[in-house]
């Protein structure tokens, strides 16, 4: 399994980080991919790569909560960070309507500026979509110029913006908010979703998966959205495995040899 997307870096973790990063490995879990939101928690990202080298990458940017109190100094501590070779994306960025933590004038515009930032530096975007699909996947067209890619966080999108994404070059992030989904609502597009086009994550240390709800999250826990994709789509479970490591490898193709090769 692969997490591509999780928080080691929240203090959540802070007590027995190391003990659970043991645990993942133990426990089925080869790579992680470390994401930043802010320039305080994508410094820690790095950190906690270069730490892990053979196993966790990470990535910068600005979350959508974050984008009306950034600045222009916040900004350039992410370029730098950038450079800094365990970083493999930009993100996480985007839009988040349901919250307004942040004016959705600054929302858009921090967005647009990693997109075209990632286009100039060719590299993934992980971002964040919550109540606002259309708007994202307008502001992916506009500033991405059609040369942007990635991965949409958490997807919670029909399948029409399914295949919107999809066309645009985006992967769809599948975690523990799976298992909270109506069977007869939204069980059967997880049957319909392409294959080729889904990752596996957690978010830890937030939406963990049913049956173990309102405990904190790790990415050990994916082996419940990994067993939920599994049956609805009348699969084996080795095969949701190996699409979405082979999927992780074309995403992050320029990030190799990680994920670990053969694991």
């Amino acid at each position: 399994m692969i997490d591509t997307h999780c928080h080691l870096s929240h203090r959540d973790f802070d007590d027995d980080r190391d003990a659970v990063l043991e645990r993942c490995w133990e426990n089925g879990v080869s790579a992680i991919l470390e994401v930043g939101f802010s320039p305080e928690t994508s410094g820690k990202a790095v950190e906690i790569a270069r730490a892990n080298p053979h196993r966790i990458r990470a990535t910068v940017g600005i979350h959508p909560h974050e984008a009306g109190s950034v600045t222009d100094a916040d900004w350039e501590a992410i370029v730098e960070l950038s450079r800094e070779p365990e970083v493999v994306a930009i993100g996480e960025t985007g839009l988040d309507f349901y919250r307004n933590w942040s004016p959705r004038e600054d929302q858009f515009a921090w967005f647009a500026r990693q997109i075209r930032f990632a286009v100039k530096r060719d590299l993934p975007l992980i971002v964040h979509d919550r109540d606002a699909h259309d708007e994202v996947l307008a502001t992916i067209r506009d500033a991405g110029g059609g040369r942007a890619r990635g991965v949409v966080h958490c997807f919670s999108g029909d399948l029409r913006v399914a295949g919107e994404a999809v066309a645009l070059g985006f992967y769809l992030g599948l975690g523990g908010s799976i298992t909270y989904w109506n069977p007869r609502k939204k069980g059967r597009m997880l049957a319909e979703l392409p294959l080729d086009r889904i990752l596996l994550e957690t978010d830890a240390p937030w939406l963990t998966p049913k049956p173990e709800k309102g405990e904190r999250n790790d990415p050990t826990r994916m082996t419940h959205v990994v067993d939920r994709l599994a049956e609805s789509r009348g699969v084996p479970r080795e095969e949701i495995l190996h699409h979405t490591r082979e999927n992780t490898r074309r995403l992050f193709a320029h990030a190799s040899p990680w994920p670990p090769v053969g694991r």
